[in-house]
């Protein structure tokens, strides 16, 4: 998507917008991607394991798929993910106030066609296929220190019903945010329930 298509969007829906919820908006927005037939990411996750030492994997929901990507040796230290998970347009959708999609910067803006593209492309996952998505809170990665207690990593697991297949991703909270905020938005993206544990 560009900026133009999406003040089309914006424009489509000014009246309605400033009275929706967040989640209102994100789902009015997904809506209307699926209605034009564009395909577009949603919210973004990062997977790692071993403190980042071993398996790093980033995995873009998108309005049809989510699209598990190798990260690149840079990747691994310097992406801190997006802003509470969301994707650039959606989470202007959530800003207060007048926000400007000329200023996305062009690394932000992923898009499907070029994560399907890429190299790093590991594999994906229709929402079709899915059969349980569990998010489970990471209760064996809690620390304590002065100031207080802490869960480092949340745990997903999706099985699909494409040879029984299932995936599991750890989930850092440095990278992802709390459960609570992770829960909530993967919530609003899936056509699905998740499953808690």
């Amino acid at each position: 998507m560009n900026p133009q298509v999406f003040e089309t969007f914006k424009e489509q829906y000014r009246s309605k917008l400033p009275s929706m919820l967040d989640a209102e908006k994100v789902r009015t927005y997904i809506a209307w991607c699926r209605e034009k037939n564009m395909e577009e990411v949603i919210l973004r996750l990062s997977s790692e394991s071993k403190g980042g030492w071993s398996k790093n994997l980033t995995l873009d929901f998108t309005t049809e798929r989510i699209i598990v990507s190798k990260k690149s040796f840079l990747t691994k230290f310097a992406d801190f993910g997006y802003v509470a998970g969301l994707a650039p347009y959606p989470y202007l959708l959530t800003m207060k106030g007048n926000s400007d999609s000329l200023k996305i910067r062009k690394q932000a803006n992923f898009i499907p066609k070029d994560l399907l593209g890429s190299e790093n492309l590991q594999y994906f996952i229709w929402y079709s296929d899915i059969v349980e998505f569990t998010l489970r809170k990471g209760w064996e990665t809690m620390v304590a220190n002065m100031m207080g207690r802490a869960i480092l990593s949340n745990f997903l697991t999706i099985k699909t019903m494409v040879d029984d297949n299932a995936y599991d991703f750890t989930l850092p909270v440095n990278k992802n945010g709390p459960y609570e905020s992770i829960f909530f938005w993967v919530g609003i993206v899936l056509p699905i329930k998740i499953a808690e544990k």
